[in-house]
C-alpha cells in the first residue's frame, strides 16, 4: 500500500513539473476483462504527425505513465498476449494538463477458460528461446519447415471495414460471439493461427497446420499451377505459392462463405484475396506481411506485419473436436 501510494504522489508531482515546463502527461490504468490489473502490459504512444514513438510497460496495480509529453495528437496502443489489441487515436495533449485514459482490454478467446486465457498464454511465452544460426535451405530456396509459435503481431495496419461489414460485426459480439465457427468445431477464423503451428515445406507443395483447428491443416501448391477459374469454396480457399527472391508469396481465393475473417468477428466476401509473403531472415524467425483485399468488406486493401519464432521443443499434437464437445449447449447469446 505504502509503494502504490508513492507511485501515485510521484504521478501527482510530476504532474505539477509539467504544467510550468509545458509538456502534457499521460497517464492511466490497463484492466482485463475480468477486472484484473495487467502488470507488465506493453503501451505505446505515437506521435501522428511526426511518426515518433514511446512505449513504457505498466506497473503496480496495472499503471502506466507518460511523462514530459510535447502538446500533440498521439495514437495510443496498448498489447497484451491473449487480449485483444487495444488502440485509440486523436489523443490530444495540450501543454500542463494531466490526461488520463484507462483501457480495459477484451478476450481475443471465446470463452477464456484455462489453459486459454493470458495466465496461459504468458506460461508459454517464458518457454521462447528461438536458435540463433543462419537460414536453413533446400536446392538454394529458404526452408520454413518448422514448428512456429503463434505470430506476434508488429503492425496491425489500419482496416477500414465498410457499414454493412460492421454492422455483422457488432451483431455478432453482442449474440457472445455464440454462432462462431470454432464453438461447433469448424475451422477457425482464416487470418489465425493455433498456439503453435507447423509449415512442412517440399519442392512441389506445402502443408500449413494450426494446432487447434479442425481439421487444421491445408495444402499450398508450389508447382506453378494457376488458381481455378471457379474455385470450389473451402474453408482455408485455395492456395498457390511462388518464390520471388527469398520471400515465398502465397496467393489465396475461393473461401467458403461461413468461415470468419478473423478474430474480432469480422465476415468477408466472395471477393476475399489474400497474399500472405514469407521470410525467414535467420534460424529463429519467420516474417509475414499480409495483405487482405475483400471490396465487398473493406474500403481498401489491409496489410499487417508479423513474425513467428521457432518453437524447436514443441510438437503438433491430434487436435479432436467434434467429440464430446459439451460447450455448445451453455452458448446462449444474448
Amino acid at each position: 500500500m505504502r509503494v502504490f501510494s508513492f507511485l501515485l504522489g510521484m504521478v501527482f508531482l510530476a504532474s505539477a513539473l509539467f504544467a510550468q515546463t509545458g509538456a502534457g502527461l499521460v497517464s492511466g490504468a490497463i484492466i482485463d476483462s475480468n477486472g484484473v490489473a495487467v502488470v507488465g502490459a506493453k503501451v505505446q504512444l505515437k506521435n501522428a504527425a511526426t511518426g515518433s514513438t514511446v512505449s513504457t510497460a505498466s506497473f503496480a496495480h496495472g499503471k502506466y505513465t507518460f511523462g514530459n509529453v510535447p502538446p500533440g495528437t498521439y495514437e495510443l496502443a496498448v498489447a497484451v498476449p491473449a487480449l485483444k489489441p487495444f488502440a485509440r487515436n486523436s489523443v490530444t495533449v495540450q501543454a500542463g494538463q494531466t490526461l488520463s485514459i484507462d483501457v480495459h482490454l477484451e478476450d481475443t478467446t471465446q470463452l477464456s477458460t484455462l489453459g486459454e486465457d493470458r495466465f496461459a498464454v504468458a506460461a508459454d511465452l517464458k518457454k521462447h528461446a528461438p536458435p540463433a544460426g543462419p537460414t536453413p535451405r533446400i536446392e538454394g530456396k529458404p526452408d520454413l519447415s518448422g514448428v512456429w509459435w503463434t505470430p506476434t503481431m508488429v503492425d496491425a495496419g489500419k482496416p477500414e471495414f465498410l457499414p454493412a461489414a460492421k454492422a455483422i460485426t457488432e451483431q455478432r459480439t453482442e449474440s457472445l460471439r455464440k454462432d462462431n465457427p470454432q464453438a461447433r468445431c469448424l475451422p477457425s477464423a482464416i487470418l489465425r493461427l493455433g498456439p503453435v503451428w507447423e509449415f512442412v515445406q517440399g519442392k512441389q507443395m506445402m502443408i500449413e497446420i494450426s494446432d487447434d483447428d479442425s481439421p487444421g491443416f491445408h495444402q499450398i501448391y508450389l508447382d506453378g499451377r494457376a488458381h481455378p477459374e471457379d474455385p470450389n469454396p473451402a474453408w482455408y480457399g485455395h492456395n498457390i505459392g511462388r518464390w520471388e527472391g527469398d520471400t515465398l508469396v502465397i496467393d489465396r481465393v475461393g473461401f467458403d462463405a461461413r468461415a470468419y475473417l478473423d478474430q474480432d468477428q469480422h465476415p468477408h466476401s466472395n471477393k476475399l484475396h489474400i497474399i500472405e509473403r514469407y521470410r525467414r531472415p535467420d534460424r529463429g524467425h519467420l516474417e509475414t506481411e499480409i495483405t487482405v483485399e475483400d471490396p465487398g468488406v473493406l474500403a481498401k486493401p489491409w496489410t499487417m506485419k508479423r513474425v513467428s519464432e521457432l518453437a524447436s521443443t514443441e510438437e503438433i499434437y491430434e487436435f479432436i473436436c467434434p467429440e464430446n464437445n459439451r460447450d455448445v449447449p451453455h452458448l446462449v447469446g444474448k
